[in-house]
């Protein structure tokens, strides 16, 4: 009587634990460092944004082993300057996965029994296989800050070949 006690406490703990893991969230991981200034010349990068989420499990929690999802990243690459007039590089990409902690760490695989899990992933952009990143004319004179996907990025100074700026995260 009372092993079937404690095991019914155990699976109610483990069940809670398991399904009160909180709510799924997205991070947003910048590869160059914000407020300070940056420089970067012809071709070079001026931010990567890489884009994750929480790995849902199986109540729709997140993972509590903290595993993560792609999804997709924004970067900005400066592609040329014309005088005042810098040509920007920029790509967006968003991503969905329907991957879950099951399909990750297939908790039911044994030596006996194999379990296949298939996962789908959907990557949008603008209904084309491969990222095209879109070009703009940005005029330091008419305005010196520009802003994509959340992060701004202000320009102060723009020699022949280089540019000086800063970045700052704007998205909560």
């Amino acid at each position: 009587m009372k092993a079937n006690i404690l095991t019914i406490s155990v699976l109610i703990i483990v069940s809670l634990s398991i399904s009160g893991c909180g709510t799924i969230r997205s991070h947003r991981n910048l590869e160059q460092s914000m407020g300070s200034v940056l420089i970067t010349g012809i071709g070079g990068t001026v931010f990567r944004l890489n884009k994750t989420g929480d790995l849902p499990n199986a109540f729709g929690g997140r993972d509590i082993w903290g595993g993560k999802i792609d999804k997709g990243f924004a970067e900005m690459k400066l592609a040329g300057i014309e005088g005042t007039v810098l040509i920007l590089e920029i790509t967006d990409v968003n991503k969905h996965s329907s991957e879950t902690v099951m399909d990750r760490y297939k908790p039911f695989r044994n030596r006996e029994a194999t379990v296949n899990v298939d996962v789908d992933n959907t990557v949008t952009i603008r209904n084309i296989e491969h990222p095209k990143p879109y070009m703009v004319r940005f005029d330091t004179v008419k305005q010196k800050d520009i802003v994509i996907s959340g992060i701004r990025v202000t320009f102060s100074e723009v020699q022949p070949y280089s540019v000086q700026y800063t970045l700052e995260n704007v998205q909560p």
